[in-house]
Protein backbone atom coordinates (compact mmCIF):
# COMPACT_ATOMS: atom_id res chain seq x y z
CA UNK A 1 0.00 0.00 0.00
CA UNK A 2 1.47 3.36 -0.93
CA UNK A 3 0.78 6.01 1.73
CA UNK A 4 1.06 10.31 0.45
CA UNK A 5 0.88 13.20 2.76
CA UNK A 6 -0.98 16.47 0.74
CA UNK A 7 -1.34 20.09 2.11
CA UNK A 8 -3.42 22.79 1.15
CA UNK A 9 -4.59 25.92 2.36
CA UNK A 10 -8.55 24.32 2.60
CA UNK A 11 -10.07 21.03 3.02
CA UNK A 12 -11.30 21.27 -0.65
CA UNK A 13 -8.31 22.12 -2.34
CA UNK A 14 -6.47 18.91 -0.41
CA UNK A 15 -9.37 16.34 -1.52
CA UNK A 16 -8.67 17.56 -5.11
CA UNK A 17 -4.94 16.49 -4.59
CA UNK A 18 -5.46 13.53 -3.11
CA UNK A 19 -8.45 12.23 -5.99
CA UNK A 20 -5.91 14.07 -8.82
CA UNK A 21 -2.96 12.08 -7.63
CA UNK A 22 -4.22 8.77 -6.20
CA UNK A 23 -7.57 8.73 -7.89
CA UNK A 24 -11.08 8.06 -6.29
CA UNK A 25 -9.87 4.73 -4.71
CA UNK A 26 -7.54 6.57 -2.55
CA UNK A 27 -8.98 5.80 1.30
CA UNK A 28 -8.01 8.68 3.58
CA UNK A 29 -5.60 7.58 6.41
CA UNK A 30 -5.59 10.80 8.52
CA UNK A 31 -6.51 14.63 7.96
CA UNK A 32 -5.23 17.68 10.25
CA UNK A 33 -4.86 21.03 10.22
CA UNK A 34 -1.21 22.49 10.86
CA UNK A 35 -0.14 25.05 13.18
CA UNK A 36 0.44 27.45 9.54
CA UNK A 37 -3.00 27.16 9.09
CA UNK A 38 -2.66 24.43 5.83
CA UNK A 39 -4.87 21.29 6.20
CA UNK A 40 -2.56 17.91 5.73
CA UNK A 41 -4.48 14.64 4.31
CA UNK A 42 -2.32 11.33 4.04
CA UNK A 43 -4.03 9.34 2.11
CA UNK A 44 -3.32 5.45 0.78
CA UNK A 45 -3.87 3.51 -2.46
CA UNK A 46 -2.74 0.11 -3.25
CA UNK A 47 0.58 -0.05 -5.40
CA UNK A 48 0.72 -1.55 -8.37
CA UNK A 49 3.28 -2.73 -11.03
CA UNK A 50 3.71 0.13 -13.70
CA UNK A 51 6.37 1.22 -15.90
CA UNK A 52 9.41 3.22 -15.41
CA UNK A 53 7.44 5.97 -16.22
CA UNK A 54 5.00 5.60 -12.94
CA UNK A 55 8.33 4.95 -11.19
CA UNK A 56 9.58 8.20 -12.25
CA UNK A 57 6.52 9.59 -11.36
CA UNK A 58 6.50 8.25 -7.67
CA UNK A 59 9.46 9.98 -7.03
CA UNK A 60 8.71 13.05 -8.19
CA UNK A 61 5.54 13.22 -6.58
CA UNK A 62 7.59 12.20 -3.14
CA UNK A 63 10.15 14.36 -3.45
CA UNK A 64 7.71 17.48 -3.81
CA UNK A 65 5.97 16.08 -0.63
CA UNK A 66 9.48 15.94 1.11
CA UNK A 67 9.79 19.44 -0.35
CA UNK A 68 6.49 21.08 0.57
CA UNK A 69 6.81 19.74 4.44
CA UNK A 70 10.32 21.11 4.64
CA UNK A 71 8.74 24.67 3.31
CA UNK A 72 5.99 24.29 6.32
CA UNK A 73 8.39 23.68 8.99
CA UNK A 74 10.36 27.16 7.89
CA UNK A 75 7.40 28.89 7.91
CA UNK A 76 7.23 29.95 4.40
CA UNK A 77 4.10 31.80 3.50
CA UNK A 78 1.55 29.79 0.82
CA UNK A 79 2.35 32.55 -1.75
CA UNK A 80 6.03 31.73 -1.59
CA UNK A 81 5.61 28.40 -1.34
CA UNK A 82 3.10 27.67 -4.30
CA UNK A 83 6.00 29.74 -6.69
CA UNK A 84 8.73 27.24 -5.45
CA UNK A 85 6.31 24.83 -5.62
CA UNK A 86 5.36 25.63 -9.20
CA UNK A 87 8.87 25.91 -10.54
CA UNK A 88 9.61 22.00 -8.86
CA UNK A 89 6.61 20.20 -10.61
CA UNK A 90 8.05 20.99 -13.68
CA UNK A 91 11.42 19.38 -13.46
CA UNK A 92 12.73 15.83 -13.57
CA UNK A 93 12.75 13.77 -10.82
CA UNK A 94 15.75 13.53 -8.55
CA UNK A 95 16.68 13.64 -4.75
CA UNK A 96 14.60 16.49 -3.17
CA UNK A 97 17.44 18.59 -2.65
CA UNK A 98 18.62 18.67 -5.76
CA UNK A 99 14.76 19.42 -6.70
CA UNK A 100 14.80 22.05 -3.84
CA UNK A 101 17.65 23.77 -5.49
CA UNK A 102 16.62 23.59 -9.09
CA UNK A 103 13.23 25.14 -7.91
CA UNK A 104 14.69 28.21 -5.78
CA UNK A 105 16.89 29.13 -9.18
CA UNK A 106 13.78 29.23 -11.23
CA UNK A 107 11.75 30.85 -8.47
CA UNK A 108 14.99 33.90 -6.90
CA UNK A 109 17.59 35.95 -8.35
CA UNK A 110 20.93 35.30 -7.26
CA UNK A 111 24.00 37.89 -7.83
CA UNK A 112 27.78 38.42 -6.74
CA UNK A 113 28.64 41.68 -5.08
CA UNK A 114 31.36 42.96 -7.59
CA UNK A 115 32.16 45.96 -5.92
CA UNK A 116 32.66 47.86 -9.30
CA UNK A 117 30.78 50.17 -7.39
CA UNK A 118 30.50 51.37 -3.60
CA UNK A 119 28.48 48.97 -1.88
CA UNK A 120 26.24 50.25 1.06
CA UNK A 121 24.91 47.88 3.47
CA UNK A 122 21.26 48.88 5.05
CA UNK A 123 18.90 47.32 7.50
CA UNK A 124 17.15 47.64 10.48
CA UNK A 125 18.39 47.92 13.98
CA UNK A 126 20.43 44.85 15.25
CA UNK A 127 20.56 42.88 12.11
CA UNK A 128 24.17 42.68 11.79
CA UNK A 129 25.57 45.78 9.61
CA UNK A 130 28.72 46.49 11.37
CA UNK A 131 29.55 42.75 11.50
CA UNK A 132 29.24 42.00 7.90
CA UNK A 133 31.01 45.32 6.80
CA UNK A 134 33.79 43.96 8.82
CA UNK A 135 33.70 40.69 7.60
CA UNK A 136 33.09 42.32 3.62
CA UNK A 137 36.43 43.69 4.20
CA UNK A 138 38.35 41.07 5.79
CA UNK A 139 37.86 39.14 2.90
CA UNK A 140 38.59 41.90 0.53
CA UNK A 141 41.96 43.21 2.36
CA UNK A 142 43.34 39.23 2.64
CA UNK A 143 42.14 38.48 -0.94
CA UNK A 144 42.70 41.50 -3.07
CA UNK A 145 45.53 43.61 -3.98
CA UNK A 146 44.23 46.34 -2.98
CA UNK A 147 42.58 47.31 0.73
CA UNK A 148 39.37 48.70 0.95
CA UNK A 149 37.89 52.10 2.08
CA UNK A 150 35.61 51.57 4.78
CA UNK A 151 32.71 54.37 5.61
CA UNK A 152 30.17 54.45 8.51
CA UNK A 153 27.06 56.99 9.04
CA UNK A 154 26.51 54.74 12.02
CA UNK A 155 28.08 58.01 14.30
CA UNK A 156 24.91 58.04 16.31
CA UNK A 157 24.87 54.70 18.25
CA UNK A 158 27.06 54.06 20.83
CA UNK A 159 30.38 52.22 20.51
CA UNK A 160 29.46 51.45 16.33
CA UNK A 161 32.47 53.60 15.70
CA UNK A 162 34.21 52.10 17.89
CA UNK A 163 33.13 48.30 17.20
CA UNK A 164 33.89 48.62 13.37
CA UNK A 165 37.40 50.42 14.12
CA UNK A 166 38.68 47.57 16.44
CA UNK A 167 37.85 45.20 13.29
CA UNK A 168 39.29 47.33 11.22
CA UNK A 169 42.53 48.47 13.26
CA UNK A 170 43.47 43.97 12.77
CA UNK A 171 43.54 44.67 9.29
CA UNK A 172 45.28 48.25 9.28
CA UNK A 173 42.44 49.54 7.46
CA UNK A 174 41.62 53.09 8.70
CA UNK A 175 37.75 53.86 9.32
CA UNK A 176 36.40 57.08 7.41
CA UNK A 177 33.03 58.76 9.01
CA UNK A 178 30.07 60.49 7.54
CA UNK A 179 27.48 62.49 9.40
CA UNK A 180 25.51 63.06 6.41
CA UNK A 181 25.19 62.61 3.28
CA UNK A 182 27.28 66.10 2.11
CA UNK A 183 29.84 64.42 4.17
CA UNK A 184 29.62 61.20 2.75
CA UNK A 185 29.49 62.32 -1.38
CA UNK A 186 32.94 63.97 -0.15
CA UNK A 187 34.86 60.75 0.96
CA UNK A 188 33.55 59.14 -2.27
CA UNK A 189 34.89 61.23 -4.31
CA UNK A 190 38.21 60.91 -2.42
CA UNK A 191 37.92 57.40 -2.98
CA UNK A 192 40.68 55.49 -4.93
CA UNK A 193 39.08 54.44 -8.48
CA UNK A 194 40.58 51.13 -7.82
CA UNK A 195 39.73 50.35 -4.19
CA UNK A 196 36.31 48.29 -3.49
CA UNK A 197 34.72 51.08 -0.93
CA UNK A 198 32.30 49.68 1.87
CA UNK A 199 29.72 51.73 3.82
CA UNK A 200 28.03 51.04 7.05
CA UNK A 201 25.38 52.73 8.14
CA UNK A 202 23.47 53.20 11.34
CA UNK A 203 19.95 50.84 11.70
CA UNK A 204 16.94 52.69 10.60
CA UNK A 205 13.15 52.02 11.14
CA UNK A 206 11.85 50.97 7.83
CA UNK A 207 8.35 52.47 9.13
CA UNK A 208 9.90 55.68 10.62
CA UNK A 209 9.22 58.07 7.23
CA UNK A 210 11.98 60.80 8.36
CA UNK A 211 14.67 58.06 8.82
CA UNK A 212 13.63 56.65 5.58
CA UNK A 213 14.39 60.25 4.09
CA UNK A 214 18.01 60.25 5.24
CA UNK A 215 18.64 56.82 3.90
CA UNK A 216 17.52 57.62 0.62
CA UNK A 217 19.73 60.94 0.40
CA UNK A 218 22.46 58.76 1.97
CA UNK A 219 21.68 56.38 -1.12
CA UNK A 220 21.39 59.27 -3.90
CA UNK A 221 24.90 60.66 -2.91
CA UNK A 222 26.93 58.63 -6.29
CA UNK A 223 26.43 55.35 -8.10
CA UNK A 224 25.99 53.07 -5.20
CA UNK A 225 24.48 49.49 -4.96
CA UNK A 226 22.92 48.63 -1.81
CA UNK A 227 22.02 45.47 0.09
CA UNK A 228 19.50 44.86 2.63
CA UNK A 229 21.30 43.38 5.71
CA UNK A 230 18.30 41.01 7.31
CA UNK A 231 18.32 38.37 10.62
CA UNK A 232 16.91 35.25 9.56
CA UNK A 233 14.37 33.92 12.33
CA UNK A 234 12.00 36.36 12.48
CA UNK A 235 8.44 36.51 10.88
CA UNK A 236 7.75 35.87 7.43
CA UNK A 237 5.45 38.94 7.02
CA UNK A 238 7.45 41.34 9.04
CA UNK A 239 10.15 40.34 7.19
CA UNK A 240 8.18 40.94 3.30
CA UNK A 241 7.50 44.10 4.89
CA UNK A 242 10.92 45.37 5.28
CA UNK A 243 12.32 44.68 3.05
CA UNK A 244 9.34 46.14 0.89
CA UNK A 245 10.25 49.22 2.54
CA UNK A 246 13.65 49.39 1.56
CA UNK A 247 13.20 48.11 -2.42
CA UNK A 248 10.82 51.44 -2.08
CA UNK A 249 14.56 53.31 -2.38
CA UNK A 250 16.37 51.10 -4.75
CA UNK A 251 17.91 48.18 -2.95
CA UNK A 252 18.31 45.51 -5.08
CA UNK A 253 20.17 42.82 -2.93
CA UNK A 254 19.54 40.89 0.46
CA UNK A 255 22.46 39.60 3.27
CA UNK A 256 20.46 37.62 5.42
CA UNK A 257 22.56 37.13 9.40
CA UNK A 258 21.92 34.57 11.87
CA UNK A 259 22.40 31.77 9.56
CA UNK A 260 24.19 29.85 12.05
CA UNK A 261 21.35 29.44 14.82
CA UNK A 262 18.20 30.61 12.87
CA UNK A 263 15.59 27.55 12.42
CA UNK A 264 12.57 28.71 10.54
CA UNK A 265 14.13 30.12 6.85
CA UNK A 266 10.23 31.69 5.98
CA UNK A 267 11.40 34.91 6.64
CA UNK A 268 14.30 35.44 4.34
CA UNK A 269 12.53 33.71 1.23
CA UNK A 270 9.53 35.71 2.00
CA UNK A 271 11.27 39.00 2.12
CA UNK A 272 13.47 37.88 -1.61
CA UNK A 273 10.30 36.74 -3.32
CA UNK A 274 7.95 39.83 -1.99
CA UNK A 275 10.44 42.31 -2.70
CA UNK A 276 12.60 41.21 -5.82
CA UNK A 277 15.88 40.80 -3.99
CA UNK A 278 18.94 39.32 -5.17
CA UNK A 279 20.34 36.66 -2.77
CA UNK A 280 23.74 37.16 -2.42
CA UNK A 281 26.12 36.66 0.61
CA UNK A 282 24.83 36.05 4.01
CA UNK A 283 26.66 35.67 7.24
CA UNK A 284 26.75 32.11 9.25
CA UNK A 285 29.39 32.85 11.96
CA UNK A 286 30.34 35.36 14.32
CA UNK A 287 33.81 34.83 12.93
CA UNK A 288 35.11 37.80 10.71
CA UNK A 289 37.54 36.03 8.94
CA UNK A 290 35.97 33.37 6.32
CA UNK A 291 32.69 34.40 8.08
CA UNK A 292 30.95 34.85 4.68
CA UNK A 293 28.69 32.48 3.07
CA UNK A 294 28.06 32.50 -0.61
CA UNK A 295 24.24 31.94 -1.40
CA UNK A 296 23.62 30.00 -4.23
CA UNK A 297 20.63 27.42 -4.51
CA UNK A 298 22.14 24.71 -3.45
CA UNK A 299 23.38 26.26 -0.18
CA UNK A 300 19.86 27.74 0.83
CA UNK A 301 18.28 23.76 -0.49
CA UNK A 302 20.96 22.22 2.53
CA UNK A 303 19.61 25.07 5.05
CA UNK A 304 15.80 23.89 4.49
CA UNK A 305 16.53 20.12 3.70
CA UNK A 306 19.70 19.04 5.67
CA UNK A 307 21.11 16.05 4.11
CA UNK A 308 20.19 13.64 6.84
CA UNK A 309 16.68 14.54 5.71
CA UNK A 310 16.52 13.58 2.29
CA UNK A 311 16.09 9.89 3.04
CA UNK A 312 13.25 9.25 5.36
Amino acid sequence: MRLKSFHAKTMSEAMRQVRDTLGEDAIIVSSKEEKSGWVKITAAIEQMNGSAEHEESFDAETNVEIITEALLKHRVPAETSDRILAAAVTLPAKDPQKMLAAALEKAFSFAEISFKKPLMLVGPPGAGKTLMTAKLAARLALGGKTKPVVITTDIARAGGVEQLSAFLDILEIPLAQAEDAKELKALLAKAPKTAPVLVDTGGLNPFDPQEMKFLAKLLHTGELQSALVLPAGIDAEESAEIALTFEVLGVKMLIPTRLDFARRLGGILSAAERASLAFTEASHTPQVVNGILSLTPDVIADLLIPRSQKKR
